[in-house]
């Protein structure tokens, strides 16, 4: 019995070795990425890699799971190990633009994809929503018009319900569905570097800020990109937040993570403006109570909520105020869905999930 116990303890301390151990780094210059999202063989996001690029708590039984990370090929894990798991970064580029005269407004047009899971352990609910949406920025400091919201412009929702005895697919077309980048806004400010990112053109470079409850500020640059990683709830004491105005809808939602990353094409002059923005992602872990979530899973169980959301800019021109204004103010207009070919390709269960959609949709 003795030995049978030293045995059972040595194998858990092995496991936990092993999970402490795997994580994902950049297949170029070995940094680890944080805040990756990381899918289940299902499809549901259920976590994302932490500030050291660790994989943590990921069950066995999610396996194979797929890593996502903007500006790198996904990566797909067949079994856990104590490894380093290497992303290949993906190229994405854009035209240059110039601005002329008495265009004072810089548009640019995001494709993104939105990923939601919401589970209490037996039961889920995914949805994957795709969006065109632009936004609005001022081309110069001096230039009095700012609207840094999105503007959605086309959206199509995806719904797979696994509840109880329930599985069934759902989709919406052309509807104004709620975003959970509702919640944060893209970068709108200049990016000043650290001095020492200017020189060695090329090389890997680092910079790592601590706030109250973990690392608020990571920027890294390479020869191709420079990256931008921001944790929103770190200078949190207890590393969380409530969404207040859902209480008025009898609901709660407390948000234990909530990272933003913005990629920008590299240029080694120590600053960076939202012109330079080429894509950007958000990942959100909370937990959710109240009635939206005792309907959505037909339980008084909390909801575990994993979010993941990819932008990808797609086109940037300039504007006049006038004509800002008048393109802002136009809730009709809508933009065709406009895919970057160098845009990872979805999880083969997305896939899935919107095949079968359509299929429904069509009957």
């Amino acid at each position: 019995m003795k030995k049978f116990l030293i045995l059972f303890l040595g194998g858990l301390l092995f496991l936990n070795t092993l999970e402490a151990q795997m994580r994902v780094v950049d297949g170029v210059d070995d940094t680890p990425l944080p805040y990756a999202a990381i899918f289940d063989a299902a499809g549901n996001v259920v976590g994302f890699t932490n500030n050291a690029g660790e994989l943590l708590d990921v069950p066995e039984i999610a396996y194979p799971i797929t890593v996502r990370c903007i500006g790198y090929e996904n990566l797909i894990i067949e079994h856990p190990g104590n490894k380093d798991w290497l992303m290949i970064p993906k190229a994405y580029e854009l035209e240059a633009v110039t601005v002329s005269a008495k265009r004072e407004v810089l548009k640019q047009t995001f494709y993104s994809r939105e990923y939601i899971t919401f589970s209490n352990k037996a039961d889920t609910v995914t949805f994957f929503i795709e969006r065109m949406a632009d936004r609005y920025l001022p081309a110069d400091k001096n230039v009095k018009f700012n609207k840094n919201f999105l503007c959605e412009r086309n959206a199509r929702c995806y719904l797979l319900c696994k509840v109880g005895a329930i599985d069934t697919v759902f989709v919406f077309q052309n509807s104004t569905i709620p975003s959970m980048l509702d919640l944060i806004d893209i970068n709108a400010e200049p990016v000043e570097t650290p001095k020492s990112f200017n020189s060695n053109a090329g090389a890997a470079k680092l910079y790592e800020k601590k706030g109250k409850s973990g690392m608020s500020l990571i920027q890294k640059q390479n020869a191709h990109t420079f990256t931008m990683i921001e944790d929103k709830l770190a200078k949190k004491k207890d590393h969380s937040m409530s969404f207040w105005p859902l209480k008025l809808l009898g609901m709660s939602l407390n948000i234990t993570q909530l990272n933003t990353t913005h990629v920008y094409h590299t240029n080694n002059k120590g600053l960076y403006l939202p012109k330079d923005l080429m894509q950007a992602s958000m990942v959100m872990e909370a937990i959710g109570k109240g009635k939206f979530f005792r309907k959505l899973l037909f339980s008084d169980k909390p909801a575990d909520v994993h979010t993941a959301v990819e932008l990808y800019v797609v086109d940037r021109e300039y504007l006049s105020k006038e004509e800002a204004n008048e393109e802002y103010k136009n809730k009709k207009l809508k933009v065709p869905f406009e895919i970057p070919a160098s845009v990872p390709q979805l999880n083969a269960a997305t896939i899935q999930l919107v095949k079968r959609a359509n299929a429904v949709t069509k009957k």
